[in-house]
């Protein structure tokens, strides 16, 4: 994966992940509930820096 995909690709699905880090407001992400357990074992063989998409995070909400 090249480095400029990182804040724009989902690191499950390779769909855009809509990420709003880069803008000045809050992402959606911080307002999906997860299960940190879950989540950690998703991203296990993933760059931690790399943003899930809505609908990837939402297969780990609780």
């Amino acid at each position: 994966m090249r480095a400029e995909d990182i804040a724009t690709i989902c690191s499950a699905c390779g769909k855009a992940n809509d990420c709003q880090i880069a803008s000045d407001k809050k992402c959606w992400c911080f307002d999906v509930p997860v299960d940190k357990l879950k989540l950690e074992q998703a991203l296990k063989e993933k760059s931690k820096d790399q943003c899930l998409c809505r609908s990837c995070l939402k297969k780990l909400s609780v």
